[in-house]
């Protein structure tokens, strides 16, 4: 059997459903024994760890290949930054909503730390994603 570039795509194309259905499993089961069964992140670190790694070796795999933050979406620039200051204060608002809705007893200032922390996090790691993509386009324009 010929390697053509059909059945090479056809296999990539079956790779990537696997791997949506592995990430998109795992984290399903991590929403399901944070929230359902109320098991902390200690019991379920080791999920969180593979779900984590996978993530990230994702997010920074596209950065490299030079892939906008926004894809598959087409934006100009000033559409992407707004969706970096966008996106982690909704993060940041979902998070304070999670823990003011779903826990009991929870204070104000946890609440405020929750929110800065996803915000934080989550800001710092498209800026890291922004800086990337910019230094792969002017490596590409050399």
């Amino acid at each position: 059997m010929k390697n053509d570039e059909r059945i090479t795509s056809d296999v990539k194309q079956a790779n990537s459903l696997g791997y949506s259905v592995f990430w998109f499993g795992i984290f399903g089961a991590l929403l399901v024994r944070w929230f359902y069964l109320g098991q902390s992140l200690i019991e379920v670190l080791d999920v969180f760890a593979i779900w984590l790694i996978a993530s990230m070796a994702q997010f920074f795999s596209l950065a490299t290949r030079g892939i906008p933050i926004t894809y598959p979406f087409v934006s100009n620039q000033k559409e992407q930054r707004y969706f970096v200051v966008i996106f982690p204060l909704a993060t940041g608002f979902m998070t304070a909503m999670i823990l003011m809705f779903l826990k009991e007893d929870v204070g104000y200032k946890r609440v405020i730390g929750g929110f800065a922390g996803a915000f934080m996090a989550t800001f710092i790691l498209f800026v890291i994603y922004n800086t990337i993509v910019h230094y792969w386009e002017k490596k590409m324009e050399e």
